[in-house]
């Protein structure tokens, strides 16, 4: 198992980048790229969104050392992302664990990708149906506009 540095470093040099590469990118110091590969210290909120983005790979897969699959979550990713953008880092996570507990229906089968994003979309379309539905249910009528 690797850890999130570990993870960091190899995918960095992969892509043919220098830590200053990298930190340019993410828009932060090298020092901190640094402290990520050798310190131990993990990547939070904006920083780890932005170095998912530029190393290509989901913030599951940065932070959980059990998972080595560097292709992991990536289908998801444009999903959790709009439910961030949406309902912030609490809707950003109700959509990845709604989403990484249905995968299992995909393990050992051919599912072809076109039939995994309409399923995800309908997931998170779902979610959202069902927030707003809630919201409009149960928010007080004085604090609705």
């Amino acid at each position: 198992m690797k850890t999130t540095g570990e993870k960091i470093r190899d995918r960095r040099i992969t892509l043919n980048m220098t830590q200053k590469d990298l930190a340019d990118q993410v828009g932060t110091t090298v020092r901190t790229i640094s402290s990520y590969e050798a310190a131990g210290s993990k990547p939070r909120g904006l920083n780890l969104r932005k170095l998912c983005t530029v190393l290509n790979v989901s913030e599951a897969y940065l932070l959980k050392d059990e998972i080595e699959d560097e292709t992991y979550g990536l289908e998801e990713a444009p999903y959790i992302e709009s439910a961030r953008a949406i309902y912030g880092k609490k809707g950003a996570t109700d959509v990845e664990q709604l989403l990484t507990q249905t995968r299992a229906m995909f393990a050992g089968g051919d599912v072809p990708e076109e039939d995994k994003e309409l399923f995800f979309q309908a997931v998170t379309e779902a979610y959202f149906a069902n927030k707003k539905r809630a919201s409009e249910t149960f928010t007080r009528k004085d604090y609705k506009k």
